[in-house]
Order: C-alpha cells, then sequence, then structure tokens
C-alpha cells in the first residue's frame, strides 16, 4: 500500500513545495520501515562501477554506490511528480499571499 501512495502521489494545485516534499518523505519513510527499496540491484550498480574502471569492488564501495543510486533515484522521482510551472507554489508567492 506505501509503495502504491508513493508512486501515485502528485502535487495538488496551490499545494506549498515544501508541504509536498515533507509528504515525500513521510511516505519514503513508511517505505524505509517496510523495507522497500527502490533502484537496489546489485548487477546494474557493478555494471555502473565497471565503466568507471572499478572491476572488483568492495562491499563497503557496493554498499556506498547503492546508496548513492537509490538517492538520487528519489531525488528524480521527487522532480517528476512536482510541476512548478503549472501546480504548486514556491515559498516566496506564499508569503507574499499571507
Amino acid at each position: 500500500m506505501a509503495i502504491i501512495k508513493l508512486m501515485t502521489l502528485y502535487q495538488d494545485k496551490f499545494q506549498d513545495i515544501q508541504e509536498f516534499r515533507d509528504q515525500y518523505l513521510a511516505i519514503q519513510k513508511v517505505c524505509n520501515e517496510l523495507g522497500i527499496s527502490f533502484g537496489r540491484c546489485k548487477d546494474d550498480v557493478k555494471a555502473m562501477l565497471a565503466k568507471q574502471g572499478t572491476t572488483e569492488p568492495t562491499t563497503a564501495q557496493l554498499k556506498n554506490t547503492i546508496d548513492k543510486v537509490e538517492e538520487e533515484l528519489h531525488a528524480i522521482i521527487f522532480m517528476y511528480k512536482t510541476d512548478k510551472t503549472r501546480y504548486g507554489i514556491s515559498s516566496k508567492k506564499k508569503k507574499m499571499m499571507d
């Protein structure tokens, strides 16, 4: 259920970007607590490291790279789910409206 909530979550019209970020992070935290992860395929990370010249990565290198890939994936998903040109309002505009 948590993964469905995360995948169907989009920034509402006139929703503040910070509110949406907090909502996204809360759902991401639930997914993490349930053991649901994104982009944590060791084979893909090994291939990526091999392209960078690391053919025999250590366990620490694998873990760090997997964590970085997951973090970057969440950043991409978050940016995809926000639409700053049509939906949402920036903090400056919100302060001006208050």
